[in-house]
């Protein structure tokens, strides 16, 4: 059974991509598609500023993804949103995406938005950084103006986060020990998590 699970392990290793979508709580372009799925969640000491938890799935060139907020001993809040991609993103361009965000009205307010990420050949100039993502967007009503962000993949497998989500900043340290699974330290809006990610695989 184990030498099973091992294996499954791998197998979703392999086609896994190692680009978060979203960073914390802005978006990025980078959408899944057709059999991906990532999960997400982020727990604070004693559940004393509540729980996050991230969850999205794909379809051809749509995603349908919900980011939930759950108080002590309260209902999940879920701002449920969905994602196209109009352009994926290539060695030359970068992707761009277009989404509406809290669909149901639970968090900020529906919003609407654009975004475009963009890797950047950073890891040849730098001993430190070995690959670094940055997103730009631009949103209306719920998302209120500019947001963006980046990633860096850093030495030994770390990588940090950080963002503007259009209402605050947001950052991430973490390791990804494989590359199905990271495990995560947050702060989000003056709060203090850790988690963990199951990053976009394809079944």
């Amino acid at each position: 059974m184990s030498k099973r699970l091992v294996i499954m392990i791998l197998i979703l290793s392999a086609g896994a991509t190692a680009q978060a979508n979203p960073l914390i709580l802005a978006p990025t372009a980078a959408t899944l598609t057709t059999g991906q799925v990532r999960a997400e969640a982020a727990l604070s000491s004693g559940n004393r500023d509540g729980h996050y938890y991230w969850l999205a799935a794909g379809l051809q060139q749509y995603e349908l993804n919900a980011i939930g907020f759950q108080k002590r001993g309260e209902r999940v809040q879920a701002a449920i949103g969905a994602q196209a991609s109009f352009l994926p993103e290539t060695s030359l361009s970068p992707g761009i995406a277009f989404g509406i965000s809290d669909i149901a009205s639970q968090w900020d307010g529906v919003g609407v938005y654009a975004v475009v990420t963009k890797r950047l050949p950073v890891g040849e100039s730098s001993p430190v950084i070995r690959e670094l993502a940055a997103t730009v967007g631009v949103g209306v009503l719920g998302i209120k103006g500019p947001f963006g962000g980046i990633e860096a993949k850093l030495a030994g497998k770390f990588f940090v986060q950080a963002e503007w989500d259009s209402h605050d900043l947001n950052g991430a340290v973490g390791w990804q020990p494989i590359g199905l699974f990271r495990v995560k330290a947050y702060s989000i809006r003056g709060d203090t998590y850790y988690g963990a990610e199951v990053v976009p695989v394809t079944f």
